[in-house]
């Protein structure tokens, strides 16, 4: 009877000893690293092309499509769809005023209800088109393309006898939107120049008023500028105060403004 008594009381003494073991084990174990999963990203959709559009081409139901797209990260001029949900059908038989690559997001500027109306929906608004004479001489040779950024230079002859000539800047960073009636990037493929008797030109009214008061007392000719540069917001030059001339053709009077 003792004998059995003893092996009882070491079965329970072995147990609570394991028992204390397990839980001292237990607690030295590193406790896991638990981290919250990130809050869901919002998305919305923006209208992008399926296929290739290209300039004059009529937006279809094929022709474009909506975009998932992170809400947060949708850049100014993207149509949206949780601003415009109704974009789709209302864009649906517009035409498109310059070429438009599978994938890309298009913007309202890229389209006008006119198939004709390219070069007005071009425009930045608060722009004017202006158009100057050119020739491969004033243009760089041709390799002044639409798009470009270019100076324009104003070269006119000074005195009576015009035997002194002056050429200076009157325009920088002046955005060309076509050489005669080109308003894409290139027309010979090969050689990649632009040969025209005009290159339109975007301005403001008031670089407007003076490159047409200068293309009148002298020749125009344009500067191309880097591509790497940042466009920027074109600058009208003013080299020296405004002088106004009269002159009378059969005696009429008429006042040029010259800079």
């Amino acid at each position: 009877m003792l004998r059995y008594f003893i092996l009882l009381i070491a079965l329970v003494a072995g147990g609570g000893a394991a028992w204390i073991a397990s839980q001292e084990t237990a607690d030295d174990r590193p406790v896991a690293d638990v981290q919250k999963a990130p809050p869901p990203i919002e998305v919305t959709a923006v209208l992008v092309a399926t296929r290739d559009v290209q300039r004059g081409d009529e937006l279809t139901d094929g022709a474009i499509r909506w975009q998932p797209w992170p809400a947060e990260a949708v850049p100014a001029g993207f149509i949206d769809r949780a601003t415009r949900p109704a974009a789709f059908q209302d864009l649906l038989g517009k035409y498109a005023s310059r070429s438009i690559s599978a994938g890309e997001p298009i913007a309202e500027q890229a389209l006008t209800a006119d198939p004709g109306g390219f070069l007005a929906a071009m425009l930045t608004p608060g722009k004017r088109a202006v158009g100057i004479r050119a020739t491969p001489q004033s243009t760089a040779g041709g390799f002044i393309l639409p798009n470009d950024r270019v100076d324009v230079l104003h070269t006119a002859s000074r005195g009576r006898d015009d035997e002194e000539v002056r050429s200076r800047t009157i325009l920088k960073g002046v955005r060309v939107l076509a050489i005669d009636q080109t308003t894409q990037d290139t027309q010979d493929s090969q050689s990649g120049t632009v040969l025209g008797k005009t290159a339109t030109l975007e301005l403001t009214e008031a670089q407007a008023e003076a490159v047409t008061a200068a293309e009148a007392t002298g020749t125009l000719s344009l500067s191309l500028r880097p591509m790497s540069e940042a466009p920027g917001e074109p600058s009208l030059e003013v080299v020296e105060t405004p002088k106004t001339i009269r002159i009378n053709r059969g005696g009429t009077v008429e006042e040029v403004v010259i800079n």
